[in-house]
């Protein structure tokens, strides 16, 4: 990277990450070592950064990396704070509308009141007959509106290794999420955009086929994956190519290469006018929504540079618009979609060249050469950054995008004449219907594809260290394997001269033979060539890279509970020392959310747990057992434990839960009840409370036969009560078991029912927590809170401090909440 330009927007960029991703506490020393070291460079000794020439560049880089690192560190002031308002009065103004099958969704711009000038994602779901009230189906984009709503500002982040919807909207322009309460009330009329007359327009001409390709279609054609089935979206993704219509730079992607083998015949300069052009118009009929500007922004950047000195000039300007987009909005160094953009447009311009000249690719055919090899680039410029958010790996997309970028590139070019032609039912059907049938073919193989065995694989977070290495790698293969040798040959010299100096110094003034031990040592410290195996040499980078990535590097020496945020439900993680994992209960599923695959999977992947000791369920409730089949299925489990509850393991709820051979005869199925003993290591047990009995007619039968289990630990205990009321409370009470605890669960999620005051006045907790998300049955109730409040106990809730982890040690019981 020898262009001065370059350096300093890459020290920007650079000390914008640090500053985004260091975590608040930390911010402060790593600004005043970056301030030391600034200091250290302009005033003390001056030589020993610059040498006998005073190089202005470097302190021009290193303002460049503290001015970054500064506007990183404060670019999560610019979001708004949380914020709830129930059965407000709104008025607005609407910007986008579309109404689906579950729902219509849009985004209104408030006009009044103490979010004034705030945009918000707007939802208005169906009525208990299952429809979109009158009013909210005739309302377009201009329209001012008066209605009552829902309007919530997002929390930070609880949970590591979830998605951040806050910062999300924060880089798209929104302050939050608003639902509709009620019918819609039209305070003036206004005249939609052009742009969303014709998607309407194409989404109306697209009606008359039935299939499940026209979601994927609207997908490919303007970045709307809102209307794609589930299922196909879950082929998209196992086959590694759902980028296609999830990630708006492979749509300006496809319009920018489209467009330039369009104006092959007209001269450079008008080819770039013509192709920029291009662009802009298939962003403003995408609707202007942020990923595809700012992924036109560095098509754009791409095409400005080909005026200039090819390759530098095209890096130079693809760094500008990254510098400017950094700028205007300095989340947009932390959203996934821009980093991937970016890393993707990067390893296309400076891996590309690297990989055709590979003998792996040299008697290919040149069109297919050329698309494997940008694919390639792309692939390994984006991988770790993949990794870390999705924690999946597609094997077969390594394959699959090569193929993908030729047959999805016809679909969308295509489509975009019939869009051209849409005024003309006679005109566009043709054209739509060649895409759905390339579209038919494409689902069919995809869904061949994803069902081979590892089509894709979860993967643990493999840590720093493997970011170091890949990037490193690619790093040594630009830079040159003898160059990078040698500099590291001189630089090992240079440190040995370091350590020869040092040990001179310590045998000075350290007494006896204690100097003299430690120059011997210091001084045997030598550089030895590599030889011997070439093979090795060249593939121990390899072999190390899937070392971290199956077995990642997890030091701790406290015994771990960790209360998973997953909303209404439970889901507690607990760590041993030795890197064991016992989990209980993995929160909800719905038809559209799956929290064991989208907060406990994630979670578990995140923090290196690659195996658990067993999964326990305490009962058959969904927003306990909803995702068991989501772990189950990923993490190797050893065994599962559920209540020995006699005939209820049969019904509906406890079948519909559990995968399907996991039955009363499986060998990886134990019922377990009171005065059982799990042993964990280290000295960790966990006592199994309840059920004593198969209670019956009580207020939730359910409820009040489920597992409650107390763990402990160098004398300190934690009990877990899921969803017990009452009827168990009493049950267990009864039996004169010792229920003092350090840290106690509340059960079920604060509910009234569970506030049975013998057993709660038994035990003096250092602190409590109740798992509750948002509800519809007043959890947790105004009576616990105020009954632990009146304890002088302090409450942690997971609705407010996110995920909680609490550290058993010597030292007594730590809570860390999430946020």
């Amino acid at each position: 990277m020898r262009d001065p330009l370059i350096r300093r927007a890459s020290a920007l960029l650079l000390g914008g990450l640090i500053g985004a991703y260091i975590p608040s506490e930390g911010r402060f020393w790593a600004l005043g070592i970056l301030v030391w070291l600034g200091v250290r460079l302009l005033l003390w000794c001056p030589r020993d950064f610059f040498g006998r020439m005073f190089r202005p560049e470097i302190p021009l880089l290193a303002g460049s990396l503290l001015l970054g690192f500064v506007y990183g560190a404060l670019a999560e002031r610019t979001l708004p704070e949380p914020l709830v308002l129930d059965r407000v009065e709104i008025v607005g103004l609407l910007k986008d509308w579309n109404i689906n099958e579950d729902m219509a969704v849009g985004l209104l711009r408030v006009e009044e009141g103490e979010v004034k000038g705030q945009t918000y994602r707007l939802a208005v779901y169906p009525d208990q007959g299952g429809h979109i009230p009158s009013e909210w189906k005739r309302v377009q984009p201009g329209d001012r509106l008066s209605f009552q709503g829902h309007l919530e500002r997002l929390k930070p982040l609880g949970t590591p290794g979830g998605f951040d919807v806050r910062l999300y909207y924060g880089v798209r322009g929104l302050s939050g999420t608003m639902y509709a309460q009620g019918d819609a009330v039209l305070v003036s009329a206004g005249e939609p955009g052009l742009t969303w007359k014709i998607r309407q327009q194409v989404r109306n001409r697209l009606l008359i086929w039935d299939s499940e390709e026209t979601g994927v279609l609207e997908g490919i054609l303007f970045g709307d994956s809102s209307r794609i089935p589930d299922v196909v979206e879950e082929r998209y993704k196992v086959t590694g190519v759902l980028h296609v219509f999830a990630a708006s730079g492979s749509n300006v992607a496809f319009v920018l290469g489209f467009s330039w083998l369009l104006f092959c015949f007209l001269p450079k300069g008008f080819r770039i006018g013509a192709t920029v052009l291009a662009l802009l118009l298939y962003a403003a009929l995408c609707g202007g929504n942020a990923p595809i500007v700012r992924a036109t922004i560095l098509g754009i950047a791409l095409l400005l540079g080909r005026l200039g000195r090819e390759k530098v000039a095209v890096l130079r300007w693809l760094f500008f618009a990254a510098v400017g987009l950094f700028i205007h909005n300095p989340l947009i160094i932390q959203d996934l979609g821009f980093q991937l953009s970016f890393a993707a447009a990067w390893g296309i311009i400076v891996l590309t060249p690297r990989i055709l000249g590979t003998k792996l690719l040299a008697n290919i055919p040149a069109l297919l050469r050329y698309a494997a090899a940008g694919t390639l680039a792309a692939q390994a410029a984006t991988l770790p950054l993949l990794i870390a958010a999705f924690h999946r790996l597609s094997i077969i997309g390594l394959l699959v995008n090569v193929f993908i970028l030729f047959v999805l590139g016809g679909v969308l070019e295509v489509g975009l004449l019939g869009v051209l032609l849409s005024f003309s039912p006679e005109l566009s059907a043709p054209l739509f219907q060649a895409s759905l049938w390339l579209l038919e073919g494409t689902n069919a193989i995809l869904k061949f594809l994803a069902e081979l065995p590892y089509a894709d694989v979860w993967v643990l977070n493999p840590g720093p260290l493997f970011w170091l290495i890949w990037y490193g790698g690619i790093g040594v293969v630009l830079w040159g394997r003898e160059r990078a040798l040698f500099t590291f040959k001189v630089r090992w010299i240079y440190c040995r001269r370091g350590l020869s100096k040092l040990a001179v110094r310590l045998i000075e003034e350290c007494p006896g033979g204690l100097g003299q031990a430690m120059q011997r040592t210091l001084a045997s410290i030598s550089y030895r060539p590599i030889s011997g195996n070439r093979w090795l040499v060249r593939w121990s980078g390899i072999l190390l890279i899937l070392v971290l990535l199956w077995s990642p590097w997890n030091s701790k020496n406290d015994l771990e509970v960790v209360i998973i945020d997953v909303g209404q439900g439970d889901a507690t993680l607990i760590r041993t020392p030795e890197k064991h994992a016992v989990l209980i209960d993995t929160g909800p599923r719905s038809e559209t959310f799956d929290a064991g695959e989208r907060i406990v999977l994630p979670y578990l992947l995140h923090t290196g747990t690659r195996h658990l000791d067993a999964l326990l369920i305490t009962h058959e409730h969904n927003d306990h057992i909803g995702g068991v089949r989501a772990i189950l299925k990923t993490i190797p489990t050893d065994w599962v434990g559920v209540p020995n509850v006699g005939e209820r393991l049969e019904n509906e709820e406890w079948r519909e839960g559990l995968p399907v051979g996991l039955t009363r005869q499986s060998e990886t199925l134990r019922l377990l009840q009171a005065g059982d003993r799990i042993n964990l290591d280290s000295g960790a047990w966990i006592d199994v409370l309840g059920p004593q009995q198969v209670l019956k007619g009580t207020h939730s039968d359910a409820n009040n036969n489920c597992l409650v289990l107390k763990l402990h630990y160098l004398g300190q205990s934690v009990m877990l009560t899921a969803d017990m009321e009452q009827e168990q409370m009493q049950d267990i009470y009864e039996t004169g078991v010792a229920l003092e605890t350090d840290v106690f669960k509340v059960p079920h999620h604060g509910s009234r029912f569970s506030l049975y005051a013998p057993w709660l006045e038994s035990m003096y907790p250092q602190a409590v927590w109740i798992s509750v998300g948002k509800n519809s049955f007043g959890h947790p109730s105004r009576e616990v809170l105020r009954y632990w409040e009146e304890r002088h106990v302090p409450v942690f809730r997971t609705d407010e401090y996110g995920t909680i982890r609490l550290l058993l040690g010597e030292g007594g019981v730590e809570v860390i909440p999430g946020r």
